[in-house]
């Protein structure tokens, strides 16, 4: 599986989760809040991507949406969250079916060792702006 098919299998799996908990109708579900925001690469507005807001406590569901043209706006669970946001480009090569292999360009310290933090609250603006760079 390609990175760019993980990417979006995880966003997808996480989506349906999440999607799953809210309809269930339970009116003891987390508190729920629009997130919105910005995401720059190197100063330039990030073309496509996923983003991903997890509890920092690691206990709860976690929240994901599509990042275009740098922009972003989904709903999070309300509480500090663990950023992470992934995005993936072609490599210029093809696979075994002629598909494009994909590489994923976004450091780790952006999402599998993410530390990006947001605090998301229910009385808030929720706006976050994340500042990526590619070099260390």
């Amino acid at each position: 599986m390609t990175v760019r098919k993980k990417n979006v299998f995880y966003v997808a799996c996480l989506l349906l989760l999440s999607g799953i908990c809210q309809a269930c109708g339970s009116s003891d579900g987390p508190v729920m809040a629009p997130v919105k925001g910005d995401v720059t690469i190197d100063g330039t507005p990030l073309p496509q991507g996923d983003i991903i807001f997890e509890p920092a406590d690691g206990k709860g569901s976690a929240s994901a949406g599509v990042i275009q043209q740098g922009h972003f706006e989904f709903s999070s669970s309300v509480g500090r969250k663990k950023v992470l946001i992934f995005a993936s480009r072609k490599t210029g090569k093809k696979g075994d079916f002629g598909e494009d292999v994909m590489e994923s360009y976004i450091p780790k310290k952006y999402n599998t060792d993410s530390e990006l933090i947001g605090e998301v609250s229910p009385d808030a603006d929720n706006k976050f702006v994340f500042h990526l760079e590619q070099t260390p």
